[in-house]
């Protein structure tokens, strides 16, 4: 019997495509659906012959082992750790990145026809697109002061969320809704088409009043990529190049919130040189300075998983870096928080999740039409975290690790693997 017509396989699609809706709402709402769908699951396993064949026929997928690797090497680092209890707290994080995706993988993979299969997957990115663009459709609304008492407060606040995770995971909706013009039949119908519009120009006018610089500088980054990857033609490429430009000085010279914090990284580099710390690039530049002396501290291990803050409890009190440090939990750059916290062995599992992706993917952009959906928004995704991770720390955020893994799952499975890269059979 195949999954997909087990009962148990039908709870948990109608789960993941809440989960899915509910991603950029609500975090308590995530974990409380992950805990409901792991009962699910483990119960379809241990009472359902048919369903435990079809999980463990289909349980072999490409970033399996990328993102067990991650967690294991957490989990590893608590025995470098100060206090253990927080060092299982921050490796517990990590257990959700291979949960989720070996959920999300399988759950796809295991429709056998392939046109369900790739309809199925579409259906679950729209719901995460219905969810962001009802977060975004409050964010407007709380901003205009229709609902609640924030009339045009900057950065955006909507469901008093986070302007950083909240302007990144509008980058992935933004990706997502790009890969369905380009790539989906949902993009040929007329109220399809509207639809997608809409949720472009939405999350871009809230990543603006965001104004989180970390997304703007992944977006321009990852736009110019995806153009060059996506681009058959060379002066297609620069024609974009070009307007993607003009688009930035035009923003830079009419948008005021964008002119200010744009104007705002000189400044503060100036301040910095001059001494003065307190300013928002002042503050990275001595939380990476902090990381880096964890990371020397102990090159292989670093000083623990979840110890970055009581180490840098360690490095106020003894004067080397002001007080006003111990207001943030990481360093604001997702490859030093994995150097400081688990040294070059985190590092290299970090790196090891993009490389794969990257192996899988990047030959599937030539691909047929359904290939390149799920390739260009995998690509794209992974390019916004690597290259926007310089800047903030995004797998210590729950909603951009949950998302990060949601879109892997969904993109990144065996069935869609290219003949060129690794066998599907394998992890």
């Amino acid at each position: 019997m195949e999954l997909h017509r087990s009962r148990y396989y039908s709870a948990l699609t109608a789960g993941l495509l809440l989960f899915a809706l509910t991603l950029p709402l609500s975090k308590s709402a995530g974990n409380v659906l992950l805990f409901l769908l792991a009962i699910i699951g483990v119960a379809g396993i241990f009472l359902d012959k048919d369903f435990k064949e079809s999980v463990f026929s289909n349980s072999r997928q490409p970033l399996t082992l990328a993102f067990f690797l991650s967690f294991f090497v957490a989990f590893v680092g608590i025995l470098f750790t100060e206090k253990y209890c927080g060092g299982y707290y921050a490796a517990r994080k990590f257990l959700s990145l291979p949960a989720i995706y070996f959920m999300v993988s399988v759950l796809i993979q295991a429709v056998h026809e392939e046109e369900k299969r790739r309809q199925k997957a579409e259906n679950i990115l729209f719901s995460f697109l219905i969810g962001l663009m009802v977060l975004n459709v409050i964010g407007v609304m709380t901003f205009l002061g229709i609902v609640g008492n924030k009339q045009y407060v900057l950065a955006l606040a909507p469901l008093n969320v986070n302007p950083i995770w909240f302007s990144n995971v509008n980058a992935l909706g933004l990706y997502a809704a790009v890969s369905f013009l380009l790539f989906s039949r949902r993009g040929e119908s007329t109220g399809g088409k509207l639809f997608l519009f809409f949720s472009v120009a939405l999350s871009v006018l809230c990543i603006l009043l965001s104004l989180s610089r970390s997304a703007w500088f992944g977006i321009i980054l990852t736009s110019l990529i995806m153009t060059f990857l996506v681009s058959r033609n060379k002066k297609v490429f620069f024609i974009t190049v070009a307007a993607a430009a003009l688009a930035c000085v035009t923003a830079y010279n009419f948008i005021p919130i964008v002119q200010q914090r744009i104007d705002q990284i000189p400044n503060d580099i100036a301040r910095f040189s001059a001494g003065e710390t307190y300013t928002s690039l002042g503050e990275r530049f001595l939380m990476w300075k902090a990381a880096l002396m964890m990371f020397l501290s102990n090159p292989l291990m670093g000083v623990g998983t979840g110890d970055y803050v009581p180490t840098m409890i360690t490095y106020v009190k003894s004067g080397q870096f002001p007080e006003f440090l111990l207001e943030y939990n990481q360093p604001h750059n997702m490859y030093l928080l994995a150097l400081a916290t688990n040294g070059l062995l985190g590092l290299a599992s970090l790196l090891y999740i993009f490389y794969r992706v990257l192996l899988i993917s990047l030959p599937r952009m030539r691909g047929d039409e359904g290939e390149r959906l799920f390739a260009f928004l995998a690509v794209a995704t992974a390019a916004h975290f690597l290259t926007a991770g310089l800047a903030d720390s995004f797998f210590d955020i729950q909603i951009l690790r949950y998302s990060f893994v949601f879109i892997m799952g969904v993109c990144v499975r065996g069935s869609l693997m290219s003949a060129s890269s690794p066998s599907p059979t394998r992890f």
